[in-house]
């Protein structure tokens, strides 16, 4: 309570005091949150980067390019075993597949039982030539399809859920400097 022979500027000056003070927590809160998460992220990707992590964009440059493809293959495109290929690299192949695949998911990865099913079906088929094994594979893959497009779907949806909070406070840090300043204005 202001005291009883302070008049309207006085009580005016005093709470703008109070509101740039609290205005000011508010900005430094935000600041110290938007900094320790760039912290945390750059150390995240730093050392996901030095153990050759590199997560469903392959943007880390130390993957060789075999790696690359097959990655690409196993979460965009269509693990395939060429007829042009041996009857040996077909099934080196698809061990390559499965191996990238079983190292990538752990067992409750939503994903796992039909990426493993596919393949699965692709190492039990090898020999048969790409129209036959496809015949016998399509109801594994199509399983496997659909959970992964749901998968990116869901990493989509976080990513623009994450953006539209961001955007958000930065709005409310910039509404809030901005009324700082006009409250600063006005003391002077």
């Amino acid at each position: 309570m202001p005291p009883a022979g302070m008049g309207a500027a006085g009580r005016y000056e005093e709470y703008s005091q109070k509101e740039i003070k609290f205005i000011e927590g508010e900005l430094k809160d935000w600041f110290l949150q938007r900094r320790f998460a760039m912290e945390r992220n750059i150390a995240m990707k730093k050392a996901l980067d030095e153990n050759n992590f590199s997560g469903l964009s392959m943007a880390n440059p130390n993957i060789p390019d075999a790696q690359k493809v097959m990655w690409s293959d196993l979460v965009q495109g269509k693990p395939e075993l060429e007829d042009s290929l041996s009857s040996n690299a077909k099934q080196m192949k698809v061990d390559m597949y499965s191996k990238i695949f079983k190292d990538s998911t752990d067992l409750e990865h939503p994903c796992r039982v039909a990426g493993s099913s596919y393949l699965r079906c692709l190492q039990e088929n090898f020999k048969d030539k790409a129209s036959t094994r496809l015949m016998k594979c399509l109801p594994s893959f199509e399983s496997f399809d659909a959970c992964r497009k749901g998968i990116m779907q869901q990493q989509a949806q976080s990513l623009e859920n994450a953006l539209i909070k961001q955007d958000i406070a930065d709005r409310r840090a910039k509404a809030l400097f901005d009324r700082r300043s006009i409250l600063l204005d006005t003391q002077s």
